[in-house]
């Protein structure tokens, strides 16, 4: 089975990997693929929700010797990693705020650097703050994708599922949300990966 590989990096904690790469999955999921979850964090949020034993998707500690059972495949990097994925694409979450927003700058110079296709998406913009809403429509502007704060997450969150788990359908505005991740997957299929990528490559 051919498989698209996916890197969901930025160097600075809590900005939303382990977020983004379980609802990415899941949103693959709908669109009836197999996805896998590497967590390059063995005590990461990846493999907590795993652990919790409701997601309907694989998630792994390692990078498998051996080609993957799926369609596509996302690592989760751990916080505090600068080494650039050696993957093509990497998904780039960042929050807004000044001093968050300065370790992602550097980090995506470093990767386009390197000839990386950075897919940025901004998590958390407090609306409250004319800076940080500044910042996330600039960045949008560009391109990026936005993930807005949202309750949704939160309420996932408690159970260990994701958001598109059938007890989060009656959630407010949970269908906005899952376009969203929707959306983001649709531009990693649009031409941007090739098709069975190694793995040997990323490690």
């Amino acid at each position: 089975m051919s498989f698209k590989l996916v890197n969901v990096w930025n160097p600075k904690g809590g900005q939303g990997k382990s977020m983004i790469a379980i609802n990415l999955a899941a949103a693959a999921i709908e669109i009836k693929l197999k996805p896998l979850v590497i967590c390059q964090d063995p005590q990461g949020t990846s493999t907590l929700y795993h652990q919790g034993g409701k997601l309907p998707f694989e998630v792994v500690s390692k990078i498998p010797n051996e080609k993957p059972d799926a369609n596509l495949v996302i690592i989760d990097y751990q916080a505090s990693d600068w080494k650039v994925p050696k993957g093509k694409v990497l998904l780039m979450p960042v929050k807004p705020a000044r001093s968050q927003y300065k370790t992602y700058a550097d980090a995506k110079k470093r990767a386009e650097a390197q000839g990386k296709q950075v897919i940025t998406i901004v998590t958390d913009a407090n609306h409250q703050r004319a800076d940080e809403m500044a910042t996330a429509k600039k960045l949008v502007e560009k391109g990026a994708f936005h993930v807005p704060a949202s309750g949704v997450f939160s309420r996932a969150d408690s159970d260990l599922v994701t958001i598109f788990d059938p007890s989060m359908d009656r959630a407010y505005k949970v269908k906005e949300r899952r376009k969203e991740f929707l959306q983001i997957l649709g531009a990693i299929f649009t031409g941007m990966l090739k098709e069975g990528e190694g793995l040997k490559n990323v490690a």
